[in-house]
């Protein structure tokens, strides 16, 4: 008998709770949620938990320690400490957005903001803080903030955190907490020194590891276009029309950017929004959520948007500019291709970028295709018409199809990419057709949606993957 598949509304929660996550787009837990939550909720106990950057892990703590929150209480009740200021308030407004029907309190304290400011928040004892270490300290050393009603405390990304050398300052704030509280260490990674900070910080934790069952970056498809610089606005609307994305992130470097780009785009269609560092947190905060539910289709933003965030369903993000930093390249292309979707990454590259972007590429190790942009060719309207009808998403069974190919770990060297390249390239596919890719042993199985697996299965029946020919069939 199979057994019923959890949501967040037969979790239990109160009602203030689960219209924060019904807000937010929330409906069903992720695979480190689904073990973490009734961990919290249940049983009390110190957990590290091992799991991959992207997994969903801020919400698998947040969620159960909203829930334990006593509002009555006006003080800090949890301490969050991560490596980034940028970290710092992507939780924070996590935390915000789950328990807002609550009445929940945050801040947010980290450098390159003034203490002064982040002194008169602490002061009103908000019921959660998330913090970087060193302002953390900053702060304890003042006298600006007490911690004598702390239950929780959250260390994030603690492999991260420790190669940045905050292991003094997480000793010093750690020795001022009660006993008394419950430890939940969060960490991608398990070395030999974070093993050692969770025997000196914990009380018999218990281990939880989350397997991750392929590499992020082998479920999205990463591709670039040679643009010039005063064509690249046209550019990006003709490649919206021949993608048609179901939700897209656009990214870019800097908040003028952003603007700029909103004041034009928002002209196109009126289901864009953006976010950046310069507006204010309640209309950044509001802006996601509705981005999140679905009332926005795209969303313009700098870097801000880059860590930490979960928003299903992203199916493209975009470089509008190449990142001036190699890793946030990283982290805003894995805003797609999250959990079991597949995503679509791509890169506008003008003159001036072409050494920052032969950087960015010998950062991660591999060369990122080309597929042409005003540089190397034009796109005519006859072309653009056409593609613009192949790629157009029509949605169909809910479940879809599954495609089973005698392709497998032990008999291929394909992975996610290759099958997700491939796919892309057939007439009448979109990204928004393709559900999970499952690569087994001996067989591969592809989800796909909208009604195409018909033409799927014709296109891998009579076509290679990587010069190959591979059997393929419809699972029944």
């Amino acid at each position: 008998m199979k057994t019923k598949e959890m949501r967040f509304k037969d979790y239990p929660l109160s009602n203030e709770i689960k219209r924060g996550l019904s807000d937010l787009g929330f409906k069903k837990p992720l695979k480190v949620q689904s073990v973490v939550i009734p961990k919290i909720l249940e049983e009390e106990k110190d957990l590290i938990v091992k799991s991959q950057t992207g997994s969903g892990k801020t919400a698998s703590f947040a969620i159960p320690i909203c829930e334990k929150i006593d509002v009555e209480l006006e003080a800090a009740q949890m301490l969050v400490l991560t490596p980034t200021r940028e970290l710092a308030e992507q939780i924070k407004y996590d935390i915000e957005g789950i328990g807002r029907h609550k009445g929940i309190k945050c801040s947010a304290v980290y450098g390159k903001q003034p203490i002064e400011i982040q002194r008169r928040e602490l002061k009103k004892n908000p019921h959660v803080i998330t913090a970087t270490p060193g302002r953390m300290m900053d702060h304890l050393k003042r006298k600006n903030v007490k911690l004598d009603n702390l239950k929780y405390l959250v260390i994030d990304e603690a492999d991260e955190m420790l190669i940045m050398g905050f292991g003094d300052q997480i000793d010093a704030i750690v020795n001022k907490l009660p006993d008394n509280r419950i430890t939940l260490l969060f960490s991608a990674t398990m070395p030999e020194k974070v093993q050692l900070l969770s025997q000196k910080y914990m009380k018999s934790p218990e281990n939880i590891e989350i397997e991750s069952e392929v590499n992020v970056l082998d479920k999205i498809e990463q591709i670039y276009y040679s643009v010039e610089a005063i064509k690249k606005v046209d550019f990006l609307k003709k490649m919206l029309q021949r993608e048609r994305p179901r939700k897209t992130i656009i990214f870019c470097n800097t908040q003028e950017q952003v603007e700029r780009l909103f004041a034009i785009m928002k002209k196109w269609s009126q289901f864009t929004c953006r976010v950046h560092g310069g507006m204010h947190q309640i209309a950044r905060m509001d802006t996601m959520t509705a981005f999140k539910k679905g009332q926005y289709n795209t969303l313009i933003a700098t870097d801000v948007a880059a860590r930490g965030i979960h928003v299903e369903g992203i199916t493209h993000v975009v470089n509008f500019f190449v990142p001036f930093d190699n890793e946030n390249y990283i982290h805003r292309i894995g805003r797609t291709g999250r959990v079991d979707r597949n995503g679509v990454a791509i890169t506008f590259v003008t003159e001036p970028e072409d050494s920052r972007f032969l950087e960015l590429q010998d950062f991660l190790g591999y060369k990122i295709p080309c597929k042409g942009g005003h540089v190397q060719r034009k796109v005519g309207k006859k072309d653009l018409k056409k593609a613009t009808k192949n790629t157009r998403y029509k949605p169909g069974k809910a479940k879809g199809a599954v495609i089973q190919m005698n392709a497998g770990r032990s008999n291929s060297r394909l992975t996610n990419k290759d099958i997700l390249s491939t796919l892309r390239r057939i007439g009448g596919v979109n990204i928004a057709d393709i559900g999970r890719i499952e690569i087994k042993d001996k067989i591969t199985n592809v989800e796909i949606l909208g009604g195409k697996e018909r033409t799927v299965l014709k296109a891998l029946q009579n076509g290679k993957i990587k010069g190959k020919s591979y059997r393929a069939k419809i699972k029944k």
